[in-house]
């Protein structure tokens, strides 16, 4: 294909236009926490034919990675297809898998892909306890080794209740030592099958507080690893809120209709119904941006985007005299289950 003029400045709080892709919800495990409610029940999944043509449009709307995830990405048959066709369009890939199945099915892909994380919830007991498995965290500590081995750019994705916060430095140094490049932690989100956890399994400000704490500290003692936390001093987004000049900015310069939906919406996320969604999986159905067999963005820009710039621009305002830390996605996922819409 040829070359595409890469979009330029930010778009939201994330360093690239990024396309959440969640073909399916079949997954190996039907975790505690799962935000999704994946589980080896759900067998639908969307059409590999519909997905690669719609990407092709996305990419067309500025985006530039494609992070699978699901369900379990590795049991959707035709996620090597998917990849091979991302990579084709001029997408980074990356793959956010639980590691049971890396080591079987992940080998073809491996040179396709930018980078995968391997999930964990926390040390061995309370890892295998969420997951339902007596040898989740072995096996997929043994799916990191063995990319690492390989050396595929590898990371682990860490979702915490509050209990495991005292875990989380035993947990990366063994995570590290499998050869994890880079860690995310975020707490477990109130969100899908999670909503069941007792009230205490979530975090308040304190615990917010002393979990990015610890990932500051885990920065300092591991500057070769990369390390992350979903967690942000509010007063930190509302410096950083000119990143969203272009969904929040005047459209005196080009109509928002005729932008990128890559410059207005980010990140996107497809659900395995085929639905497009702002932000976050589990964000509000009356937000939804459009269907995979009915890509009418232009209309979505033209009728419906003010809804999610109101929902954006009260949560960026909200941060103004806040003086905490906030999970910047999920907390405007519920914010988007209380938001009134104007008919």
């Amino acid at each position: 294909m040829g070359s595409r003029a890469e979009p330029t400045g930010r778009s939201g709080f994330l360093p690239d236009r990024i396309i959440h892709l969640h073909p399916t919800r079949l997954c190996n495990l039907a975790c505690l926490h799962c935000y999704s409610t994946s589980a080896p029940l759900h067998t639908e999944a969307l059409d590999a034919n519909v997905l690669c043509a719609a990407l092709g449009v996305l990419r067309a709307e500025g985006y530039t990675q494609v992070s699978l995830s699901g369900g379990e990405p590795l049991v959707y048959k035709p996620v090597g297809r998917l990849v091979e066709r991302s990579k084709e369009l001029g997408f980074r890939v990356t793959m956010v898998s639980n590691g049971l199945l890396a080591s079987k099915r992940l080998g073809p892909m491996l040179r396709l892909l930018d980078g995968i994380a391997v999930s964990f919830d926390g040390l061995p007991d309370r890892h295998n306890a969420m997951r339902g498995r007596e040898d989740a965290f072995e096996r997929a500590a043994a799916g990191l080794r063995w990319l690492a081995e390989r050396e595929a750019p590898v990371g682990a994705a860490i979702s915490l209740t509050r209990d495991g916060i005292p875990e989380l430095p035993e947990l990366v140094d063994r995570v590290v030592e499998l050869g994890a490049r880079a860690v995310q932690v975020r707490p477990v989100a109130r969100a899908g099958r999670a909503r069941e956890l007792d009230p205490g399994s979530f975090f308040d400000a304190s615990d917010s507080a002393r979990l990015y704490l610890v990932v500051l500290a885990l920065q300092m003692e591991l500057p070769e690893v990369r390390m992350h936390c979903d967690l942000a001093p509010a007063q930190g987004l509302w410096g950083q809120r000119d990143a969203y000049d272009g969904l929040l900015g005047g459209c005196e310069g080009t109509a928002y209709e005729d932008r990128p939906l890559a410059d207005l919406v980010n990140p996107l996320v497809i659900t395995d119904t085929g639905a497009l969604k702002p932000i976050a999986y589990d964000f509000d159905d009356r937000f939804d941006i459009a269907s995979l067999d009915r890509l009418e963005l232009r209309s979505y820009k033209e009728q419906r985007l003010g809804a999610l710039q109101e929902l954006v621009g009260g949560a960026l305002l909200g941060m103004r005299d806040r003086e905490d830390l906030v999970d910047w996605f999920d907390h405007c996922a519920r914010l988007s289950e209380v938001a009134p819409i104007a008919a």
